[in-house]
């Protein structure tokens, strides 16, 4: 998928790179701070909006985890919100390539399968919902900010499904605002006013992410606990 002089509706700068690719089988971390323009980013390259100028190239079906995952719920119970996305694409759990038992496992669901969605935390609808995306038969898997209400093991757990798919050739696109994610990823885009500033590789961002104004979680904490520190 290549995006050529894309211009995001509602911003006034491009996006910055005039001709921004993500090949097959590649992970790509979106980051940046709240209303840089991620979610119209992945929205654009999802086919839900259209760029104010450019176009985007490629052919890829594309499934997309919105911001707000309880936009998405379609079904009454949580395995019925799972199977929905095969058996829209006409499979079943039992054909080759769902992955529906091992992602069930990895992610830790198994004992929700027969609750009502509408009974259920926010973390654990982002937990359903990210299944229901990986579920949906795509070339790319778009997800805007899905792990802000997971815990870290369940962090992780999405990211070993994420590989998952990576490893069968798919492309996976993640928004999210946590540095210390680039470790799951190949790439990292980091976003600013509708312009992505900078295309690096995630060993690369490893070493010069505080040059874009980003910290870590835990340098996050240790300058809050400064500043409280020295208030008093």
């Amino acid at each position: 998928m290549i995006l050529h002089n894309i211009r995001l509706a509602h911003f006034p700068n491009p996006l910055g790179i005039s001709e921004l690719s993500i090949a097959a089988g590649q992970t790509v971390l979106l980051l940046g701070p709240s209303g840089c323009g991620k979610s119209s980013l992945l929205k654009a390259i999802a086919g839900f909006s259209d760029p104010a100028e450019g176009h985007i190239g490629g052919e890829e079906k594309a499934a997309i985890l919105l911001q707000n995952p309880q936009h998405q719920i379609i079904m009454q119970t949580v395995e019925d919100e799972l199977l929905f996305s095969l058996k829209n694409a006409g499979k079943s759990v039992v054909d080759p390539g769902t992955d529906y038992l091992k992602l069930i496992e990895t992610l830790g669901i198994g004992s929700l399968l027969n609750r009502d969605m509408n009974s259920l935390s926010f973390g654990e609808v982002q937990l359903i919902m990210i299944a229901a995306t990986f579920l949906t038969d795509a070339g790319i898997y778009l997800l805007d900010e899905p792990t802000s209400h997971l815990d870290p093991p369940a962090i992780r757990a999405c990211y070993q499904c994420m590989h998952r798919l990576k490893e069968s050739g798919k492309t996976v696109c993640v928004s999210g605002q946590i540095a210390d994610e680039y470790l799951f990823f190949d790439r990292v885009w980091i976003m600013d006013k509708g312009s992505i500033v900078a295309d690096l590789p995630s060993e690369v961002f490893g070493t010069t992410y505080r040059e874009y104004g980003l910290l870590t979680d835990s340098e996050l904490i240790h300058a809050s606990l400064n500043r409280i520190g020295s208030a008093k």
